[in-house]
């Protein structure tokens, strides 16, 4: 059995799945998405170059298909439904306000890319470019977007944020349509009116009826959910096997129903949605490290490396459909993104965001084959229709990074730690956790050595050393921790040396007795002893907030609000990006629990929990500093009201 299994083009694609988006990072900082490359090299290593990569190895076949389905399932999980479920407010008649709401814009991105592309294929057919007869498959294969390519792209662009899940609502929207309107096409060419026309529709009636056990069956049998949790952390990993089973079940329904299976393996990632609707769950996490770490590089190299464009230059009436389809696929995006993104996004994210719905792969892939099959279109067109697969599979993540830009740098501000040993390390690794920047001052020579195993930036050098601090970066420091000493001659001397170079530097450290010194320089001293019973107490009465405190992973932190745009919101009026809450609000060192009614003001500190992600993006939004940093407000100097 091992004889005939040829492990060699699989050894190449895994190699080529660590090398591109290593390559790509390194050379374009992120501008140029992972998958680009992966079709480009596998473009080059496959049939229409090297030949290397075909389609004769029947497992990496089966590997390839697994991981498309398994793309689209991923696509599934990232649907946000509580956004979708959200009243757009009251202000709905305003565009800006009402297209912010993804299910409102994606909805109109919909109607507008149809009436857009049925008119440009119209005006085809009265030149005769194309027939009137194949105007109805050409429709639904144009209207479609690659979710597969949006969903990494939008993957590695969280700052996006609500406008990314317009983009991924509209996206699938419109692959959701021409799937369906694929389906009935090839049913009505093939049998004419039947009932496998009603059969698509078992694929969305089987989320219904996911949906209903999944709220009333466990109630009646509580052992089920009771076990999927025992057994989820323990070799079994019984709810990665269940999700594995759905994902499975919707696409073996999609092949009964006579469908595509883009449409199953979508809707079962939307039934693990609404079974397990947490974002940033261990679940998510393992499903999207075995999607993202092996199954989905594999599709987008052998979808490049299978690619048949040979027929496309064997005629002339080809190579002119290719310019004018490629016209289309753009313009037809580009046109309704004016209309459903540009007025709540503005000019650049909008468009940004309707160059990158151009991408077409996935169901050219699928869909041009049926049409082949059916004679609908002939070879030369089919391989027009791949070619221009191809071009927007690549033009587009580069029109929208090109447009969008890169992400934007997080703030400069970092952790200083003055020290070294097992609790500076135990420190940073907590830190960094929790999406902070450390950098650490070591005296001892051999720190590069220890700290860069661990990801840190070190330093060696005496916090007495002024160009020692200036080296780390010291007026860019938030805050700097000492744990080198708990002798207060020894802090109250670090702390003199770096406060001369950044006076209003917050410094933070641990002693075994209180010391006066600590209050006259205004340095954040906490008792060992202290800190230690604190900790117990917190264990014995409230072991789940501890437990949550404990896990650097838990997404529980604490921010400063800066962002003058937000000053004087409710929480309400607040665009909460991703499950993620704020639960305590403290101004003036009086703390309230936070509702839907609390406004928040400058330099309130506020306690988020929810997704790790999510909680990362929103913290890094309150703490965005507006342009006019020198406005002073004096709402910030009002006593605190728990009401408000």
């Amino acid at each position: 059995m091992e004889e005939s299994v040829d492990f060699t083009t699989l050894l190449l694609v895994s190699v080529l799945a660590v090398v591109v988006p290593f390559v790509a990072w390194r050379l374009t900082g992120g501008l140029v998405p992972a998958v680009v490359g992966e079709v480009l090299v596998g473009i080059v290593f496959g049939e229409p170059l090297l030949g290397i990569i075909t389609r004769d190895n029947e497992w990496l076949t089966f590997l390839a298909l697994f991981g498309f389905a398994y793309l689209m399932f991923l696509s599934g999980l990232e649907i946000n439904l509580s956004l979708l479920g959200q009243s757009p407010g009251r202000r709905w008649y305003v565009p800006r306000i009402a297209l912010r709401h993804p299910l409102i814009s994606g909805l109109v991105l919909l109607f507008l890319v149809v009436a857009a592309t049925y008119v440009a294929l119209h005006l085809l057919t009265i030149v005769g470019l194309i027939e009137t007869r194949q105007l109805p498959i050409l429709l639904f294969i144009l209207i479609a977007t690659a979710v597969g390519v949006i969903v990494p792209v939008l993957k590695d662009r969280p700052d996006l944020g609500r406008m990314g899940q317009s983009l991924l609502v509209g996206g699938f929207l419109l692959e959701f349509v021409a799937i369906i309107g694929v389906g009935v096409v090839s049913s009505l060419e093939r049998e004419g009116i039947g009932w496998k026309i009603i059969l698509i529709l078992a694929v969305p009636s089987a989320l219904v009826l996911m949906v209903w056990l999944s709220r009333y069956g466990s109630g009646r049998f509580p052992i089920i959910p009771r076990t999927m949790h025992e057994l989820a952390q323990t070799s079994s990993q019984l709810k990665i096997r269940a999700s594995l089973a759905l994902l499975v079940i919707f696409v073996a329904l999609s092949q009964v129903a006579g469908t595509e299976m883009v449409l199953g393996a979508f809707v079962a990632g939307l039934a693990v949605t609404v079974v397990s609707p947490r974002h940033g769950s261990s679940l998510r996490g393992k499903l999207e490290a075995l999607g993202y770490g092996f199954f989905v590089p594999i599709f987008f190299i052998h979808a490049g490396a299978t690619l048949d464009l040979g027929a496309v230059f064997d005629s002339v009436d080809s190579l002119i459909l290719v310019p004018v389809l490629l016209l289309i696929a753009f313009a037809s995006k580009l046109a309704p993104s004016l209309i459903g993104l540009v007025p709540a996004w503005g000019i650049r994210p909008g468009l940004a965001g309707g160059s990158l719905l151009s991408a077409n792969l996935s169901l050219v892939l699928a869909a041009g084959a049926i049409a082949a099959d059916l004679a609908l279109i002939d070879d030369g067109m089919h391989g027009a229709l791949l070619l221009v697969a191809l071009l927007t599979t690549v033009l587009a993540p580069l029109m929208f990074s090109s447009i969008a830009g890169r992400a934007p740098a997080a703030e400069d501000g970092h952790t200083l730690i003055v020290g070294g040993g097992e609790l500076a390390e135990t420190l940073a690794g907590r830190l960094m956790a929790g999406g902070r920047r450390v950098i650490v001052l070591d005296r001892e020579p051999d720190a590069p050595t220890r700290w860069a195993p661990l990801g840190v930036e070190s330093v060696v050098g005496d916090p007495l050393d002024a160009l020692k601090l200036i080296s780390v970066r010291l007026l860019q420091t938030d805050v700097a921790v000492i744990v080198d000493s708990d002798d207060p001659e020894v802090i109250v001397d670090y702390t003199r040396s770096m406060r001369r170079i950044h006076p209003t530097l917050r410094v933070v450290t641990w002693v075994s007795e209180p010391d006066s010194q600590f209050d006259h320089l205004d340095v954040e001293a906490y008792a060992l002893s202290d800190v230690t019973a604190l900790a117990l107490e917190e264990a014995v009465l409230r072991p789940g907030l501890h437990a949550a405190r404990s896990d650097p992973e838990s997404g529980l932190v604490e921010v400063e609000m800066l962002n003058t745009e937000l000053d004087g919101q409710t929480l309400r009026e607040i665009d909460f990006e991703g499950d993620v809450r704020v639960l305590v609000v403290m101004r003036e060192g009086e703390s309230s629990v936070a509702t839907g009614d609390t406004s928040i003001f400058l330099h309130d500190r506020l306690t988020l929990a929810g997704e790790p992600s999510a909680v990362a993006l929103m913290s890094g939004r309150f703490q965005q500093r507006g342009r006019h940093r020198w406005l002073i407000d004096v709402r910030t100097t009002r006593q605190f009201d728990p009401k408000t």
